[in-house]
């Protein structure tokens, strides 16, 4: 049986053969941990003065290099009690390739997630089409992104669907401007240039209009039971949409009032029947 004596002789044998080893390694110890919170402020102010990214990845970056720094110093360490630290780092590599492969689709989210903080496509508030579906941005993070349709149901997005979808942001228009579109169609007995003219007045009576902005107004094809129009105008962004029903609203009551109809879709029918001996 080991007594009390012996293992306090193995102790100090083991401390005064090994103790500058130890003490080595206390010393790398402190000054990696010290590094490692100086070079996380360092990053933290040269993203905040000179990168300017969303705070968010701010805080990944930086916790990041404070991990890295704090690897390096624990790798070292072992290397002061000559543990093979190629071995070890070859270990980790294979285990940060396997967790990788498990956790790809995760990973996939996080990094389409900091392209969409870095790059911002779309910010809290915006209205976008992404998949075909309009949404409203509710919150952006590393992993999925929070949004609501327009009628209220909440909606929640794999990033890394986002990133590989058509992004349209119906919030951010060039010149803050957006052009109406619409297409009316009108009777072939009708007179077209009634038309235009009816058309054109209810475009002059919209105060919102921007008048610097070209309209048009032109027959744009030949349906099977309409002489089909388009009507294009610029409004302001924000004017938008309560313009486009109210136009739709205006454009209806003016062509009735022209006496100019807008036909319902028809289509004529022919029987050919067998002539009787």
């Amino acid at each position: 049986m080991i007594t009390k004596d012996e293992i306090l002789q193995k102790l100090t044998d083991y401390t005064v053969q090994h103790g500058m080893r130890i003490l080595g390694a206390i010393l790398i110890l402190i000054i990696g941990f010290w590094l490692a919170k100086i070079l996380s402020r360092a990053t933290a102010k040269l993203m905040e003065s000179k990168v300017h990214l969303d705070p968010l990845i701010e805080k990944v970056m930086v916790r990041c290099v404070h991990l890295l720094v704090i690897a390096l110093t624990v790798i070292t360490v072992l290397g002061q009690f000559g543990v093979e630290t190629t071995s070890f780092i070859a270990l980790l590599g294979a285990s940060g390739i396997a967790i990788g492969l498990a956790l790809q689709g995760t990973l996939s989210n996080v990094a389409s997630g900091i392209m969409l903080l870095a790059l911002r496509p779309f910010s809290v508030g915006h209205s976008v089409k992404i998949g075909g579906k309009v949404i409203i941005i509710d919150e952006l993070g590393l992993f999925v992104t929070l949004a609501h349709e327009a009628d209220g149901p909440t909606v929640m997005i794999p990033n890394s669907k986002i990133w590989g979808s058509e992004i349209i942001n119906y919030s951010v228009t060039d010149r803050d401007m957006r052009r109406l579109n619409e297409t009316v169609g009108i009777a072939y007995e009708d007179d077209i240039d009634k038309a235009f003219k009816t058309i054109q007045s209810v475009i002059d009576s919209d105060i919102r209009v921007v008048k610097d902005e070209p309209t048009r107004i032109d027959v744009v094809s030949l349906g099977d039971s309409s002489v089909n129009i388009i009507i294009q105008a610029w409004y302001k962004r924000e004017d938008w949409w309560q313009a486009k029903l109210d136009f739709t609203k205006n454009i209806k009551i003016a062509l009735d009032e022209a006496g100019i109809s807008i036909p319902y879709p028809q289509s004529e029918v022919h029987l050919k029947g067998s002539e009787h001996k």
